[in-house]
């Protein structure tokens, strides 16, 4: 909710801006529109207002309306890949890796399938070669404990190594690697599992909506 709230007001702000001082400032209309529409992904229609196809690339035409948003994103995303410390991935046991999302060269040479949590982003062609999977989450929230569940099932049974990701390996990512350890027997709780994946990522953190579906989920099996 804080971030439709957010992204809701910056549209407003944008919008008053460009109408009151008019000339040039008009522009500041798509950026408006850009956040506007964000903010109704969050506040409403989740991840489809980004328009991204199972494939892992997100529609030409959602790239365009939400552009200006999208630049931001992704400079923030960038300027914290070269500035953090924290490993791109880390080892959460024999065959599953999580981490944030991955740059084609980044991709270790092991990986055979790739589980894509983000909806924001396309995901390189590289990770997209592999046996690819689009679960998009909005970043912050959750899916509902069903098809939570229905998607770590999915992942459960792949043989090979998996990588899952979402933009910085925390919270999504956090989210689903927790869901999957208790799905595959791994741990016996929500605070088990929370416990084991911060142990490998120590910079996971769940938002309280990705603890309840989680815990929802647990007590629903």
């Amino acid at each position: 909710m804080k971030y439709g709230v957010l992204f809701a007001t910056v549209a407003v702000l944008l919008t008053a801006s460009a109408l009151l001082q008019r000339g040039w400032q008009l522009l500041l209309l798509w950026p408006a529109v850009s956040f506007g529409v964000v903010a109704v992904g969050y506040l409403h229609f989740g991840p489809i207002v980004y328009g991204k196809s199972s494939r892992g690339s997100l529609s030409p035409f959602s790239q365009l309306i939400l552009l200006p948003y999208l630049l931001y994103l992704w400079s923030v995303w960038y300027v914290l890949r070269l500035v953090k410390r924290e490993p791109a991935f880390n080892q959460l046991t024999d065959n599953v890796l999580i981490g944030r999302r991955l740059l084609s060269h980044e991709l270790p040479d092991n990986i055979n399938h790739v589980i894509d949590l983000t909806c924001e982003f396309s995901e390189p062609y590289a990770l997209r070669s592999k046996s690819y999977r689009s679960f998009p989450i909005l970043d912050g929230f959750a899916p509902s404990p069903n098809q939570l569940r229905e998607w770590v099932h999915e992942a459960a049974v792949l043989s090979g190594t998996v990588f899952i990701h979402c933009a910085e390996g925390h919270g999504r990512t956090g989210l689903f690697a927790a869901a999957l350890l208790l799905a595959t027997g791994h741990t016996k709780t929500p605070a088990e599992a929370i416990q084991f994946v911060k142990s490998r990522r120590p910079m996971v953190q769940l938002g309280h909506r990705q603890l309840a579906v989680l815990n929802a989920m647990h007590e629903a099996k």
